[in-house]
């Protein structure tokens, strides 16, 4: 029996080497991210504009979980079209590496995505994975109003076209007051003021009849405003807006929870295929969630806690479907009201 010893020249060396190299820059990103994750920085695309709650949320968080991870967190901002601008480049021009995540403006952005002609899909394209918090959505009147009760607003619904200040159309409290109008019989006429300070002065002044905003708005407002009803009972806001009752309570109907949420995305390809970074990211946030920084990260801004709370992968998913389907069930009146 004889052994033969295979050798390699130089050149042949060289060759593979060459072919390995070659083969490696051919492998999808979706394979390349090996090793202990993560080795790098992450970087985090909003899709709004840089300053708002969006940045702030996600800086708290991300100042707690790069102590937890050993890396650091990048940002870019990519505002318009509620949203779209920056979904569209997050899914088309952002590696699927792990090394890159979504930060959310959940409802808002959800119902662009449900009411235009997008090239992502949600969950195909990005899946939204672990919900930071949220506030619920309030329907409510100025001190002086006549109005006394969710109950008269839309039986004045009934009679007449009530008027519903919003800050805008693709917003939870839209979908919210459509689809108590659909289930009562009431007659809603929502009217867009472009930001909360003009939606809740149109209620307090008179020029609406009511406004539909985020129960921080109207607590911010003060004894200026009467909450009428809630579209989600959270006991740190129902006690500082009197207690308002959960509209569904009122009316018997099953309108799905609304709110104004936040939380973190990533493509959908690496949540299903590396389940490394999912692990190690979904434990990074959670355990964000039980160390007292957080809290200190966000009453260093001035920034409330009131409605900071974990929602899993599934609670997200929930969520995406009740306000895909709300939205494009009232496609032509958000759009066109």
């Amino acid at each position: 029996m004889t052994n033969k010893l295979h050798t390699i020249s130089r050149r042949g060396l060289l060759r593979t080497g060459a072919a390995v190299g070659a083969a490696s820059l051919f492998t999808p990103a979706i394979l390349r991210a090996q090793g202990t994750y993560p080795t790098r920085n992450i970087n985090v695309v909003i899709a709004t504009g840089q300053g708002g709650g969006a940045e702030t949320t996600a800086r708290a968080f991300t100042n707690v979980m790069r102590t937890d991870l050993g890396v650091d967190f990048e940002f870019e901002f990519h505002p318009g079209a509620g949203g779209q601008v920056g979904y569209e480049l997050y899914n088309s021009r952002r590696d699927k590496d792990g090394y890159n995540l979504l930060f959310s403006n959940m409802h808002p952005e959800i119902i662009t995505y449900a009411t235009q002609e997008t090239n992502y899909n949600l969950p195909g394209d990005i899946i939204h994975f672990a919900k930071t918090g949220g506030t619920p959505i309030v329907c409510y009147v100025g001190a002086n109003s006549p109005i006394q009760s969710i109950e008269q607003l839309v039986e004045m619904g009934r009679q007449n076209t009530v008027t519903i200040a919003c800050s805008r159309l693709p917003h939870p409290g839209t979908i919210g007051m459509l689809s108590l109008a659909e289930a009562t019989g009431a007659d809603f006429n929502m009217i867009p003021y472009g930001g909360g300070n003009p939606t809740s002065m149109a209620t307090i002044t008179g020029e609406t009849d009511a406004a539909v905003l985020t129960a921080g708005v109207a607590i911010s407002l003060g004894e200026q405003v009467r909450v009428l009803g809630t579209f989600r009972s959270m006991e740190a806001f129902n006690v500082q807006m009197g207690n308002p009752p959960l509209v569904n309570d009122v009316f018997g109907t099953s309108i799905p929870e609304l709110e104004l949420a936040q939380g973190w995305a990533m493509h959908t390809e690496v949540w299903e295929n590396m389940p490394e970074v999912r692990e190690r990211l979904v434990g990074s946030i959670r355990a964000a969630f039980d160390n007292p920084e957080l809290r200190a990260q966000h009453e260093a801004v001035n920034y409330p806690f009131d409605g900071v709370e974990y929602g899993d992968e599934t609670v997200c998913a929930q969520i995406v479907a009740d306000t895909t389907a709300l939205a494009r069930q009232f496609a032509d009146r958000i759009r066109d009201s």
